[in-house]
């Protein structure tokens, strides 16, 4: 079906109630055309030297062994890997912004992994060469659907060179099993020095569509695939927390209560690719304040775990965080390490880690998010529900924004707060009137943005936190699989008048209460931590406004404002300390500048425009 019709189709859906999600929403809603663009240029890393076999990666530590990184390594997007760790292809490039956010039908070739050369003319076509990987569609993203492509291409330097497509899968996979594929390099043009492969994903180009997973990729000679053998154990995904419930909450708030907030055990996922093992599982805790382990235990497996996944709960035997030594800036993280300790074949995918953050805000997820949530009606309301476990300072939200289809950066909201209502919101708490946008950042994926109330409200007890959308365009919000708490926290009603009900959408919304709690020197509430040094002149401007005071080493999106809360423009700049706006064409008026970093401070300039 072609992009019009679908779209045409979707309308008719929604407009006659056929629609069973057309008011609350799980992203994304796709639209495709079957068309190939050129493919992106993609950044080039590594040195000349061609690399000898074997060749193998799991994308479980920190190295990087390729040529480009347009994919986006991580560990929570796959279900069921191999091993922890994964290269997900999608519409996202590198930074974790959509291909081509103009339009949001485009379509064609996205993410590229290609490989660094290597020196294969040591072999010949009786050497048995084999690259081998496993693969999956999906997963806890966006399927791909059949018009949708993962291909493999082989390069071969004879003569002038030349990359040849040798293998490719459609959307028509399973998204939650991964498949193993062995193609052989055996032909005397592949069999020379300089031989590279690469992977490439043909996909909506306008956000989070279209995903595949790669695993466990291995180029080597004298293999049989027929016969193949794993010495492999391996952690599967990273946990993310040790709390009960939350994920994340302030320092001073756990403090109150500390073995009230403790779980009792926490899952350990794993999966043995080989034969039956004697596995010790175990872990530790690290404090980062003084970079010492607080806490270590071993734990062993259970037989017959054999070309299996299993799940190890590790008990805490009544573990609770140490609240001392007491931190001056009110900030404390643990680093929690996950180990097995087999003698396999890869040891670097034996261990998982997770921080867990004790800062100023509480989270229910787990920082990630697979897919996107919104609401669809003018005047909607999203709530979550928080519990501030002392009387505290509300000051402001985190939100995750994520690329999906449309880019709604000039749609409005307003910041909302409500009392607890029994089991729904109740009254608001406090008035918002200052419009705010959704923020998309170009700074990698899962970034935040930060919103202040307009004043600071008093809270204690269950409080909900959230938005009233100004217009029926549906606003997208990172959306966590891993996670599942909408069910009992979030909330919507579709405008004015109507009735709160509580989300039938599997997952957690990523929206996080920040809360003074006892922090005097926090900058991120509304202002940038050197927005002290940051000037703007001449102002009053005729055309040129210059922006000094910024820091090099960092990124800003810099946005310019009516005082009818529109965005007139937006200005991305990162690694320059002085920076020029253009104003030549925006008429004479009172404007306001809004600066802000990829932590979600700001600092807003009236600008005079004469």
């Amino acid at each position: 079906m072609n992009a019009f019709l679908r779209l045409l189709f979707v309308s008719v859906l929604i407009t006659t109630g056929m629609f069973t999600s057309a008011q609350e929403r799980e992203y994304p809603r796709k639209y495709n055309l079957a068309k190939e663009k050129g493919r992106t240029k993609n950044t080039v890393k590594g040195g000349t030297v061609n690399l000898n076999l074997p060749f193998f990666e799991d994308f479980s530590s920190n190295t990087w062994n390729w040529a480009n990184e347009n994919v986006y390594v991580n560990a929570h997007f796959p279900m069921n890997p191999p091993t922890i760790g994964v290269a997900t292809f999608d519409g996202l490039n590198a930074l974790g912004y959509a291909y081509d956010f103009e339009d949001p039908y485009t379509y064609g070739a996205a993410d590229t992994l290609t490989s660094l050369g290597f020196n294969l003319g040591l072999f010949n076509t009786n050497s048995n060469v084999y690259l081998s990987f496993f693969y999956e569609a999906g997963g806890l993203g966006n399927a791909p659907e059949l018009e949708d492509s993962l291909i493999l291409e082989f390069y071969s330097p004879f003569g002038a060179g030349q990359w040849t497509q040798v293998w490719s899968s459609n959307g028509s996979e399973p998204i939650d099993n991964f498949n193993q594929v062995f193609i052989p390099v055996n032909e005397p043009i592949y069999l020379l020095d300089g031989f590279k492969f690469r992977f490439v994903n043909f996909a909506t180009l306008s956000g989070e569509y279209d995903l595949w997973h790669l695993d466990y990729i291995s180029l080597d000679s004298n293999v049989d695939p027929s016969n193949v053998v794993f010495d492999e154990v391996s952690q599967q995904y990273n946990y993310h927390t040790l709390l009960n419930e939350y994920s994340a909450m302030p320092w001073s708030h756990f403090k109150s209560n500390p073995s009230s907030f403790m779980a009792s055990s926490f899952p350990a996922k794993q999966r043995n690719l080989g034969n039956d093992e004697n596995i010790v599982t175990g872990f530790s805790i690290t404090n980062f304040l003084n970079n010492t382990q607080a806490f270590n235990a071993v734990d062993l497996n259970t037989a017959l775990n054999a070309n299996s996944s299993f799940t190890r709960n590790l008990s805490l035997s009544g573990y609770v965080y140490p609240t001392t030594p007491e931190p001056t800036t009110g900030f404390v993280d643990f680093t929690i390490r996950t180990f097995i300790n087999p003698t396999d074949a890869h040891l670097e995918n034996d261990t998982a880690a997770f921080i867990q953050h004790f800062h100023n805000y509480y989270a229910y997820d787990d920082g990630s998010s697979e897919k996107a949530y919104a609401v669809s009606a003018s005047g909607a309301n999203v709530a979550m529900k928080f519990r501030s476990e002392i009387a505290d300072t509300l000051l402001g939200i985190y939100v995750h924004w994520i690329p999906f289809g449309f880019d709604v950066s000039n749609q409005t909201f307003l910041l909302r707060a409500w009392n607890d209502g029994g089991s729904q919101p109740g009254s608001e708490i406090g008035e918002n009137y200052t419009y705010q946008y959704p923020h998309y950042w170009q700074d990698g994926y899962n970034t935040w943005t930060y919103y202040a109330y307009d004043s600071p409200q008093a809270v204690d007890g269950n409080f909900y936190v959230g938005w009233v959308q100004s217009g029926e365009v549906e606003l997208p919000v990172g959306l966590d699989k891993n996670t599942d708490f909408n069910p009992t926290k979030l909330f919507y009603n579709l405008g004015f008048g109507t009735n709160w009900s509580s989300s039938s959408i599997q997952g957690t919304v990523m929206i996080r209460p920040v809360l003074k709690s006892g922090i005097d020197s926090w900058v991120g509430t509304n202002e940038i931590a050197s927005a002290q040094e940051i000037e703007s002149f001449p102002n009053p401007v005729h055309s040129e406004l210059i922006i000094t005071g910024l820091s090099s080493n960092a990124s800003y999106t810099l946005s310019l404002y009516d005082f009818n809360g529109s965005l007139l423009q937006s200005n991305y700049i990162t690694g320059a300390a002085t920076t020029q706006l253009n104003l030549e064409n925006v008429s004479a008026g009172l404007y306001l500048l809004r600066i802000q970093d990829v932590h979600g401070s700001c600092k807003t300039i009236k600008v005079v425009k004469l």
